[in-house]
This record gives C-alpha cells, structure tokens and sequence, in this order.
C-alpha cells in the first residue's frame, strides 16, 4: 500500500488499522516529491524499511512507528508487544456501493411520517412504562396492574402528562405489535414416522413442530448493525509479534488460519461471515414436569469476541426452537437413534438458507454503510461432548474430531482428522451441502465442560482426594490465608453440592500450593501441569511461544502420569476429556482463542431466550408463547436503543481495534459508609499518621498551591471502606476491562448478630513511571465537601523501599515464570 488511496481501501476494510491509519493520513507527512506546493496533489510515499505487507501507526508527532498497545496508566496490565498485520494477498472486502443501514432507514422513514420519537406511545414516561410491564410482567399480572384505581384515573383524564393510553394487556400489546422486528419467525410441522403398528394396522405418526428464523437474514441483521461499526472486521489478516514474522499471534476469528484459507477459495471482493453455532437442550421447569426446549443460538466470527460474549450486546441471536419429543411412535430401543435423525434433519431445514447464500453470496449492507458481498459460511459448532458427538455421528467412546482407536485415547499420538467417509452422513446430515465446511473441524473445545469440570473437577481433584483423603484436602481449604479477590472456602470443598465455572477457577488458584506437603512431587507436577494448560487454553491472546508451552504442558502430564497407576489411583487414561486436550492448539490456531467459543456464553443465553419466555407463557403450546414473547422483546430491543437507531455503537472500546491510550480510573460506593470521621480517628482506626501532609500533597499537585485551602485537624472527612480500580486490558483478562478491589476498613467491633470483623488493609503493588515500583498499605478516605472545593476521593499509600521489581500479571493469570520480586522481602511493611 504505498499510496494513500491504496490505504483508504485497506481501512475500508479492516476496522484493526483504520483509527490508526486516520491519524497518519491527518498528521503531517513528507511526500517523494520535493516540489512543496505540489505536494497535496500527489500520492504520499510510505514505504519504510520493512515488508510491504506490514501496517505502520504514527505517533502523536505524526512520525511513523511500529504499532505497539498502549499501556493502561497507573495500572500496566502486561509488557507492551509490538503487533505486525499481514494484509491479505488478493481483493477482498470490495464496496459495491453505499447505503443507508437498516436502523437509518426506520429513523428516515419516522422524519418522514413527522411522528414522535415515541411512537406508537404518547410520552417519553408511557413508553418507559412499557418498557418495564413487557419485561417484567406478565398479561394476567399486566391486567392487573393497570385495573388500579390511580392507573385508571389517569387513563380517565387523558389529559395528564403521566397516563396511559392503553387500559388494558390486549390494547397495550397490540401498540407493542406496531413496532419493527426482527427476521419474522417460521413453523415448520415434520411427520415422523414411527415403528410401532398401530390399532388399525398403519405405522404410528407424531408430529412436531421446528420454529425457525431464516440464518441468512439473522447474519444480514448482525452484519448491518451500526453498533458493531467499531468492533467488526471484513477481511482476515495474520498478525506477528515480530517483524520478521516468525510469531504468530492468534487472539479473534480473522487472525486465524480457517478464515485466511476459505477467503482464497472465494471469488475476488468477497466477504467471509464465518456463521458461529451453538445448541444445547435445556430444561425449563422448576420444580416438576419434563418440560424442554433446545434452541439454536447464531452469531459471526466478523464481531470482536469480546462483544459476542456480552449478552447485552445482542451480537448472539436465537434462529431456532429445535423439536424436543420422546417420540412415542418408536419403540424404546429405537427411540434415541430417531431421537439423532430428527435432530439431523431438523438442523438441516433450519441451516438450508445458508447453503446457496455461503456458495453465491448476499449483497448486505454492513454496519458502515457499504454494501459488499457477503458469503456466511458456518465455521464453529459449540456444544459439550455429547453434542459434539451427535453433530459428528459417532459413538461417544470414538473422538469427533479424529479417528483415535477407543482403547488409545489416554495416549499422547497423532492421528488422523476425521472426513465425510469416515460417518454414516446421509443426504439428510448436519452438513446439509454447507459449502467449504468441515463439520468435524467446527466443533470446538470447551473449556468449561472439558477442563474446568471434566480435567480438574471430575478427575484431578478426585485423584488427589483418593490420595490424601477428603477430611485432609477440606482442612486444607478451610487453612488457606484471606486474600483479596481470593475465595476462601471456610467449610471446605466436600459439603459444596453444585459447582459452577466460578468455584472450578478459584480452587484452581490455590490447589497447587494446597497439595504441597501433601502429596509426592510426581503429583505436584502432574497438577501443575493440568493445570497449566487449563490456564494457557483460558488465555485471549496466543502466540506461537504460549501455544508450545500449551503442548509442552500437555506432554509433561502424559510424562508423569504413570505416578497415579503405581499408586493405584488410575487403571488408565482413555478418557475422552483427556484426549480432547490435543485438538486445542489445533483450534485455537484455525479459529482464534479459545475464549471465542466458550460453552458458558450459550449456557447463559438459555435465561434470555428459553427460560424467561416459557415463565411468561400459559405452558400450553409454550413455544408459540415463546416465539411471540421474544419477537416482542426484540421489538422494544429496537426501539429502546437510540444509539442504534442513529448509528452510534455504545460499546465499549476495544484496544485491538482501538488503540487509543486507556486511562484508568477507579470507583467507590455512591454513599460512604463513614460520615464525617475526625483526623484524630482516621490516624487511629486507619494507622494513617501521614494523612494531613498526604493529603496536602495530593490537592496541591491537583490544584495548584494557590487553589488549595490547607486541610486542619478540626477538618472531618467521609471514608471508604473499598475502592474498586481498573486492570485494564490483558492478555488475561480480555480486552475489557475489570475491577479489582482494594480493602482498606478498621476492625469493627461485635454488633448485634455481626461477629467482630477484623482490620484489613490490603497490600498494593504500584507502577510508578519515575520509580520502578513501590509496595503500598491502602487508607481510603474523601474529604468533606464543605470545607474542600473539589470531592473526588483520595487515598493515601504508604511506601518501603524492600521491593525492586514486580512482574505484570495479576495472581490470577495462571503460571508465570518470573519472580515476582528480584529480591526478597526481608521485614513485613510497617503501617
């Protein structure tokens, strides 16, 4: 791309360059020629030293620089790395023209009829009553509700700013039936034929009902979505760490293999919008009855993963309600093969749209208004290992990925990857013509089911129990020292009877550290390398370098597994779990970070799509109700969002795609918990002698010394008893950014019921840009705003000079190599 023209089509394209791109080209440059007043007519030159395949940022200064992440102020997350971008070689991502988005056409078409920003309701606080019944209320209790005497009284007036329109659920549905949804919803009735011979000598017939959105408009929705503008990309690209491109990096969908493969199998200017899947069959009563919907989840690699995985973000929709029936017709030994066929075939009519579109292409609008030639072509599957099976059409004791013999899936060995001729797919089958898929690579791993309660919960914890007993691992739990943001499990692990993803993440934090003592070493290296790779396969952004150390984790486990047969705790390992952990770099390098294609995001869609909305049915024909409810919601979805409607995304930054300086800041409760505390108490209670002469400090590098009143100690102040700072991005941690609490409360004496809670102020680890770093002891407080000018909480710190180095990763991030300090800390910090 040496000429300007040649990079606005790039930025076009890709969103990973184009802030970026923008301040060179509006930054001074120097052009070839040196003719100064033809300069602006002519192409700029911005070739350097490098291949020409790498993409360059500016600095401030407009000079040219490797780009490289910024550092999030106060609080660095991790080292800054540079990110070298390969462009793909050949066109693609080609705008065919210009156009309107679908939401700034429904605001034109609103200008147009001259009606209220609130229509189909009168006033801004109709519509957010509206809002509140349609989510919150049912029709019976919405009933109800608006019989009410002071409700009625208002619609009686009609002239009131504050009443309603509507008098009762039916008229109030029907304004809600007026707005814009999305892609209509579909019934299709398949007849199945059973085995069983009925009473009058015919085969047995069931009817059951798929409902279904058209895939092919749910991906045209997502890809013309305004909000998305900022976190979308068209065209695949290889990123390095290196300018040589030695190191790949691996972290969203188009920096992976797959996409960079399949777009040069397409014809010149096409976009990839590689189709995400997910399903699962959940179960939707509480307490009695069998009662169960399976729904069909849809999203596109296109989107940053970290978007897709917000649920408020709507990047995931719902295009389908799969039949769930015992299927009576069939007799019992038969029923669970026709139970796979149904779910073949009901798959294979929801996907069809995608097969000729995925082939010729659709001309969509995408979310920064070009039209382009969109091919979606399905590209993962996410589902737990019995699903994995039932897509791939074989027996759970086989792998559906590779054709690993049963009886060797303990072994650390290659084989082959699995292909069409190796299963029993008929014309019927999940891949339903789906052009340029490989069904078996779709399915990807899952680390909530395969590693958090399968490797760790369900085996290695289990195999360490069975050696040190239960009561002895339970009291080394209970004996674990209090650490911020560290749980501690007081009544041990044993009475906890249902685990989630949250307590599989905490244990694993301390369980290497609890077995020491305990256990042999050759066990200890058997968990840490377990858990080493659970660690590794939960980062967001890969290299080359973490995948090797991934594999080299996974060789180490196989190395020293033999430990647990001569103590008797394991015949074997020919478990599927344990197999499955050989096809993670494989993925991750095909499809980006595992994180992309978690099973814990489509779990949590089950409350949204299926959950809430058979609560709001009658439980009669509930997914009718179902369909109904969610096209509702859909449609306040829509017009709740004015963001959308004017093509502004409200979501938040990614510093992949955005790579402006992030700064961090902090949060404290809206009302502290300590009203007007004396100094005398702050330097008693807090051990915060130097509070005057800190806070002196603080105001006058804030203020000026001219501006700043200087605090006495007849001042009182508001205190806090946490403060709440940001980490910023990682590598870890994702793109967004997280919160970490800093405790600095008194110890408080018994009241009532309440025990005495004791004195904690955590210990802090700061990075200074002048001093390398400093180890700190916490006071928060806030001065009284009505003796300062200025409320923003302060918190004073305190600083040894025993720590000279500390590494950038928080004590969550898994295995780390460096030492935390370079030397040892030699006397406990003094308060």
């Amino acid at each position: 791309m040496p000429t300007v023209s040649g990079v606005m089509q790039h930025v076009s394209q890709t969103p990973t360059c184009c802030q970026l791109w923008m301040k060179v080209l509006e930054g001074p440059v120097i052009a070839e020629s040196a003719d100064e007043e033809n300069q602006d007519n002519q192409d700029v030159d911005l070739d350097t030293t490098a291949p020409e395949d790498w993409y360059y940022t500016s600095d401030h200064d407009g000079t040219l620089d490797v780009y490289k992440e910024e550092d999030v102020d106060d609080i660095p997350d991790h080292p800054s790395e540079a990110r070298f971008t390969e462009q793909f070689i050949g066109l693609a991502a080609k705008i065919l023209g210009a156009q309107n988005t679908l939401f700034e056409s429904m605001e034109a078409v609103e200008t147009a009829k001259k009606e209220s920003m609130w229509a189909p309701f009168r006033t801004e606080g109709e519509w957010e009553l509206a809002r509140f019944l349609m989510k919150n209320i049912g029709q019976t209790k919405m009933d109800e509700f608006l019989k009410l005497n002071i409700v009625r009284d208002q619609i009686r007036t009609g002239v009131r700013e504050s009443g309603v329109s509507f008098e009762n659920a039916r008229s109030f549905l029907k304004r809600v039936d007026k707005l814009r949804t999305g892609p209509a919803w579909t019934c299709e009735i398949i007849d199945v034929c059973g085995d069983i011979v009925s009473e009058d000598g015919r085969l047995k017939h069931e009817e059951v009902e798929l409902w279904r959105h058209d895939p092919v408009e749910c991906v045209r929705e997502l890809m013309g979505n305004p909000a998305f503008r900022d976190v979308m990309s068209y065209v695949p690209e290889r990123a390095y760490a290196d300018a040589n491109g030695e190191t790949h990096i691996y972290d969203e969908m188009w920096t992976g293999n797959w996409w960079w493969d399949v777009q040069s199998k397409l014809p010149e200017g096409a976009v990839v919008a590689p189709v995400i899947l997910s399903s699962d069959k959940t179960s939707l009563s509480q307490f009695s009855g069998d009662k169960k919907a399976w729904p069909v989840y849809l999203t596109i690699g296109n989107i940053s993963k970290d978007v897709r995985r917000q649920v408020s973000a709507h990047a995931t929709v719902l295009i389908g309600y799969l039949p769930v029936s015992k299927l009576d017709c069939f007799q019992k030994k038969s029923q669970s093969v026709a139970g796979y066929r149904l779910f073949h075939h009901s798959m294979a009519l929801l996907l069809r749209p995608l097969a000729n579109a995925g082939r010729e292409g659709r001309e969509m609008i995408c979310a920064d208004g070009y039209i382009r030639c969109v091919h979606p072509i399905l590209a993962a599957y996410i589902a737990d290992f019995p699903k994995q099976c039932l897509v791939a059409c074989n027996k759970e004791s086989q792998c559906p990925c590779c054709l690993v013999q049963s009886n060797k899936r303990g072994d650390l060995e290659d084989w082959e990857s699995r292909c069409m001729a190796d299963t029993k797919f008929d014309a019927e089958g999940l891949h339903a013509d789906l052009p340029f898929t490989d069904i078996f690579a779709c399915l990807t791993p899952d680390i909530l089911h395969q590693l958090h309660k399968g490797i760790f919960h369900d085996h290695l914890v289990q195999w360490c129990t069975s050696i040190v007993g239960e009561k002895e691992i339970d009291t080394r739990f209970q004996a674990m020292t209090r650490y911020p943001a560290l749980r501690h499990f007081k009544k041990g692990i044993s009475s906890v009877s249902q685990w989630t993803s949250t307590e599989h993440k905490e244990m694993q934090r301390v369980f290497v550290g609890l077995l020491a003592g305990a256990v042999d070493d050759r066990i200890l290296v058997v968990a840490r390398s377990l858990l080493d790779f659970i660690y590794y396969a939960q980062l967001q952004r890969h290299t080359d370098t973490t995948l090797a150390a991934m594999e080299e984790s996974l060789k180490t486990f196989h190395a020293h597994k033999h430990v647990l047969v001569e103590l008797g705790v394991r015949e074997d390992f020919n478990v599927p779990k344990i197999h499955s952990m050989q096809h993670y770099v494989t993925s991750i390098r095909a499809l980006g970070s595992a994180d992309g294609y978690n099973t814990e995001y489509p779990e949590r869609l089950h409350i949204d799509y299926a959950k809430d909305g058979y609560r709001a049915s009658n439980k009669r024909d509930y997914v009718e109700q179902m369909a109904l409810w969610l096209q509702r919601q859909e449609a306040m979805y829509y017009k709740s969002d004015p963001a959308r409607s004017a093509g502004v995304s409200d979501l938040p930054d990614s510093p992949v795609l955005q790579m402006s300086a992030v700064k961090a800041h902090y949060k404290v409760a809206k009302i502290p918990p300590h009203h007007q505390v004396s100094v005398n108490s702050i330097e008693s209670d807090h051990q915060a002698f130097e509070f005057l002469p800190a806070l002196e400090h603080f105001l006058v590098s804030q203020l000026g010394r001219k501006r700043v009143i200087r605090p006495i100690r007849s001042d009182q102040f508001d205190v806090y008893n946490y403060l709440y700072v940001t980490s910023g991005p990682s590598v870890i941690a994702g793109h967004s950014q997280s919160f970490q609490k800093i405790r600095a409360s008194p110890k408080m004496a018994a009241h009532g019921r309440k025990a005495e809670t004791p004195t904690r102020f955590d210990t802090v680890f700061m990075m200074d840009r002048e001093r390398p770093c400093t180890l700190n002891h916490v006071h928060v407080g806030s001065p009284n705003p009505s003796h300062f000018q200025t409320t923003r909480p302060i918190w004073h710190f305190r600083s040894p000079p025993c720590i000279c180095r500390v590494v950038h990763y928080p004590p969550a991030s898994g295995p780390c190599n460096q030492p935390v300090c370079r030397h040892p800390l030699h006397s406990k910090p003094s308060l």
